[in-house]
């Protein structure tokens, strides 16, 4: 192994960079403003792989 993964206080280094970091949020899903004919294709695609899953379960099964 690399003296680099044996080193702790390289690792509590970067922890502490990233805990100090002052980036902004992302913002939540919801307000992301994403169209409405997007969720409802994403929905769609869904609900069809849900129908497809069932059939395919159906035939096994039966």
């Amino acid at each position: 192994m690399s003296d680099v993964d044996n080193d702790l206080s390289a690792d509590t280094a970067r922890f502490q960079a990233f805990a100090q970091r002052q980036d902004d949020d992302p913002p939540a899903p919801w307000h992301m403003r994403v169209p409405g004919s997007k969720i409802g294709l994403l929905a769609g695609i869904v609900v069809g792989v849900a129908v497809l899953a069932a059939i395919v379960a159906a035939v096994l099964i039966g």
